[in-house]
């Protein structure tokens, strides 16, 4: 800067540093709010949710598949026993020929054979449609469980959020109160700076170093401070933030 570019009430630029503090106080509610860990822990468990939907999605198929196979099995089971049972009634009845006896006989050994088998594929088919019921029930308890537990970091999310918003607006209606009283053209140089200067935009002077950046001022800009008028608006050599000073001594009497 080469020198004051505007004038303010000094009481007004010394006020500013509560509006700079109010604007920093609600930045830092807007990161807080953006930056809850209940939004990290819902989207973690969103992709959980989803990779276990899938998971869910084929233990069901699978369940399915084999429920299907066991009904299958149950059905020849029963054709066979039935016809096994007619043969049986028929060698117990008697008065059959010798020659038909025996592929009765035949038969029915068959049968039993057959019956045997089918039995025993139909226990291993009903071992894995109880598995296959199981691990879908499993899936299901455990997706149920996370349902739980996205609802309470939900809750939890919308309880924080709604706080940061109350806190938000009564930090923002000091704000307004606050700046509204302030002199207009200083108040649209702060606003030009602070949207420059990530949201500072004004800075007090701390011995001789802007406590917007921190770099102590150069020989020929401390003259140029020391030298302007409580009314003289002054900005950072080097970030060009407005440069609150302490009362001058003349104001301290």
């Amino acid at each position: 800067m080469s020198g004051p570019t505007q004038t303010a009430p000094a009481h007004d630029q010394r006020r500013l540093l509560d509006v700079q503090a109010l604007d920093t106080r609600l930045a830092q509610i807007a990161h807080r709010a953006r930056t809850l860990p209940e939004h990290a822990a819902i989207a973690a468990l969103d992709g959980t949710e989803r990779s276990l939907r899938d998971e869910l999605v084929a233990a069901r198929t699978v369940a399915s598949d084999v429920e299907r196979e066991a009904t299958r099995a149950e059905t020849e089971v029963e054709q066979v026993r039935s016809r096994a049972e007619r043969t049986s009634a028929r060698l117990a009845a008697g008065g059959t020929p010798p020659k038909e006896l025996q592929q009765l006989l035949a038969e029915a050994e068959a049968l039993t054979r057959r019956l045997r088998t089918l039995e025993d594929a139909q226990l291993e088919v009903m071992e894995r449609q109880e598995a296959a019921a199981e691990a879908a029930a499993a899936l299901e308890e455990r997706a149920a469980g996370l349902s739980g537990e996205r609802a309470k970091l939900v809750a939890a999310r919308d309880t924080a959020l709604t706080a940061a918003r109350e806190e938000h607006d009564r930090t923002g209606a000091q704000r307004a109160g606050a700046i509204g009283q302030l002199d207009k053209g200083l108040v649209a140089l702060y606003e030009q700076v602070r949207a420059r200067r990530d949201g500072l935009g004004a800075a007090a002077v701390v011995g001789e170093t802007c406590g917007g950046c921190r770099l102590p001022f150069t020989g020929t800009f401390r003259v140029r401070v020391a030298a302007a008028a409580p009314d003289d608006v002054v900005q950072c050599e080097e970030c060009d933030r407005i440069l609150v000073r302490s009362p001058e001594p003349e104001l301290r009497r």
